[in-house]
């Protein structure tokens, strides 16, 4: 067994690097920022959110060294089991310039009376009740830390010490962290910077977080803010498993095999290999998650998922996070979001990773995002053969389902690669683009929303060769209702109301597209705009109540009729000969009758008989 936690502690390194993430979509720097001087704009003009207000260089550097104190608590924690004689019950470990107490297994709970016991000079209760912890905490593997008021009426309130000198953390290494409040008692973790008297909100000398790898977390009542900085791991409020230890099959093996693997090398008895696999499956396990009733603010990420299964999160309140809201990092399966909120934060309001399948958002609302009310990226971790050798399996299965995505700065709802994902029942309102599936996502249902004012697009299907189903949506105002460009969608049985440009857009290479059954009315230059495509077919829809705007193009065309142009052609030629013919005239001014004169003009006139009588 030794050798067992040897390695399991020599593994940690690794462990900490996969589940490791560090955010650089949103620095200062390459790109421009907009006129209000809050999104950064892409070099193909996408929206990318909020400037992070933090510092790279520092900030990734406290990353690294949360990490490495990690590795040595963990190293630690495995030699002392069996180093230090006579060693029971918690202890702690210098980690540089300050303590970590470490909390090893144990059958009943750690709770609030245990830390005051377990270090009365580093949790301490404040004037106003408060409780302040100024040393950094550490739950192995087989202990729970629980963190609830000691008195059912009150809140526990938990600041974590985290100023200009120092920051504290609560990270569970294998361990199962509660917070555990009630509707007349909620529990509050925040940031405190004791020399300000209020919450850290400075990440550039890092700032107090909360994690757990690879166990358990359950949070109920609870209120997590000012918490994190710069990477996922750090963000604030994170859930970091790790890939579970494989196992092989019970299958016993053949006598031919029993006698190759014979002499030698000495094999592993099979009993001590089976106690490997069980701990380090206990110590590195994806992690797991039952969240009810959360409130997330400030945080640097505000909820951070990765390596996870078995996530449940209800009616929990996310909002004014430096990057994302609610992220699903990296091979998260098994998880369902439902009536939970996440706005105003930086980037978006919900992030679904690549390697995330199987989650099931239900009733969610994302407003006044910066970028995008949800992005779900299912596209596959590599795209052929790698240095690492990463699958290029997709990922879906997924559905977002009566949720409300309202005033997002670029999507309202956007799904990247991956397979059958359904989009079904939304409100989608005053977003720059409303629904957005592309990059190749196959299969993709978008049916029964309601989409509302969006500016440019309400739906959008394109690029990658992308397949949809679009059918059954009610879309008012916007430019352009529904967009496909080089994509293939089945566009049927949808309603669009006040377009102001094209009802339909066929852009591309659109093959296998069909687009019939559907209602179209507005103002717009076309209903349905399909000339630069080619591959649609176009069947019967409805465009009685569509009424053309007279633009510039319309005009042209109506006056270049083939009858209309000869007359404009006579026309012209009438007026240049009576051009010609002044020209001549040179502008003299001429009498009407000046070719007109009189008889007297030309002789005598009338004269007497005898005055033109001959002589004789």
């Amino acid at each position: 067994m030794r050798a067992t936690r040897a390695i399991a502690a020599a593994c940690l390194t690794a462990v900490l690097g996969t589940a490791g993430f560090i955010y650089a979509g949103t620095i200062q720097g390459g790109s421009a920022v907009d006129a209000s001087g809050r999104n950064e704009i892409a070099a193909n003009g996408n929206v990318q959110g909020v400037l992070y207000p933090g510092n790279p260089a520092s900030e990734a550097r406290l990353v690294k060294q949360e990490d490495e104190r990690l590795v040595y608590v963990r190293t630690v924690a495995s030699a002392a089991r069996w180093r230090v004689e006579g060693l029971e019950g918690p202890y702690r470990v210098r980690t540089g310039s300050s303590y970590t107490l470490v909390l090893p297994a144990r059958p009943e709970a750690y709770t609030v009376a245990d830390l005051l016991s377990l270090a009365p000079n580093a949790f301490r209760e404040q004037p106003d009740g408060a409780y302040l912890l100024s040393e950094s905490v550490t739950v192995l593997a087989g202990a729970t830390l629980s963190l609830a008021s000691p008195d059912p009426a009150r809140k526990l309130d938990l600041r974590l010490e985290s100023g200009a000198q120092t920051f504290v953390s609560l990270v569970a290494l294998g361990g199962s962290l509660t917070l555990e409040g009630s509707e007349t008692a909620r529990v509050s973790v925040s940031s405190w910077d004791s020399t300000k008297g209020g919450p850290d909100k400075n990440t550039v000398d890092g700032r107090a977080y909360v994690r757990v790898i690879g166990g358990h977390a359950a949070f109920s009542f609870s209120d997590v803010s000012h918490l994190g900085f710069w990477s996922g791991n750090t963000g604030g409020l994170s859930l970091t498993g790790t890939d579970a230890v494989g196992t092989f099959s019970d299958e016993q093996p053949t006598p031919g095999e029993t006698e190759a693997a014979s002499g030698g090398a000495r094999l592993l008895p099979e009993a001590e290999l089976a106690a490997l696999t069980q701990e380090s499956a206990q110590d590195y396990s994806l992690v797991t998650a039952g969240i009810d009733n959360l409130r997330v603010s400030n945080n640097a990420f505000g909820l951070f998922i990765t390596n996870a299964r078995d996530i449940v999160i209800r009616d929990t309140v996310i909002s004014g996070s430096l990057v994302d809201g609610l992220v699903l990092h990296r091979f998260v399966s098994d998880a369902t979001v439902t009536g939970t909120v996440s706005s105003d934060n930086a980037v978006d309001g919900f992030s679904v990773g690549r390697s995330t399948a199987g989650v099931s958002f239900e009733r969610i609302q994302a407003r006044n995002n910066g970028r995008n009310g949800i992005s779900m990226d299912a596209r596959p971790l590599a795209d052929g053969p790698n240095a690492v050798g990463t699958a290029v399996d997709s990922y879906g299965s997924s559905q977002i389902s009566a949720g409300a995505f309202e005033q997002n700065t670029r999507y309202g709802i956007e799904v990247l690669g991956g397979t059958s994902v359904a989009v079904r029942d939304n409100r989608v309102t005053g977003n720059d683009v409303g629904i957005v599936a592309a990059d190749g996502a196959k299969g993709v249902t978008i049916t029964g929303n309601r989409l509302l004012d969006n500016a440019r697009q309400s739906v959008a299907v394109r690029d990658g060769g992308a397949t949809a189903e679009v059918s059954e949506n009610i879309i008012t105002g916007g430019d352009t209702g529904i967009y496909v460009r080089d994509a293939t969608a089945n566009v049927n049985a949808n309603i669009l109301e006040r377009i102001s440009n094209h009802g339909i857009t066929l852009l591309g290479t659109v093959p296998k597209t069909t687009v019939a059954g559907n209602t179209l009315a507005g103002n717009g230059s076309t209903a349905i705009w399909s000339e630069a495509s080619t591959g649609a077919s176009l069947g019967e829809n409805d465009v009685l109540a569509w009424a053309p705007a007279y633009t510039v193009e319309r005009v042209v065309k109506s006056v270049f009729q083939p009858l209309t142009l000869i007359w404009f052609v006579l026309a012209a030629l009438l007026l240049v000969t009576a051009v010609a013919r002044g020209k001549d005239r040179r502008g003299v001014i001429r009498s009407p009758y000046a070719d007109h004169v009189p008889l007297t003009s030309l002789g005598r006139g009338v004269v007497a008989y005898d005055d033109v009588r001959q002589p004789r």
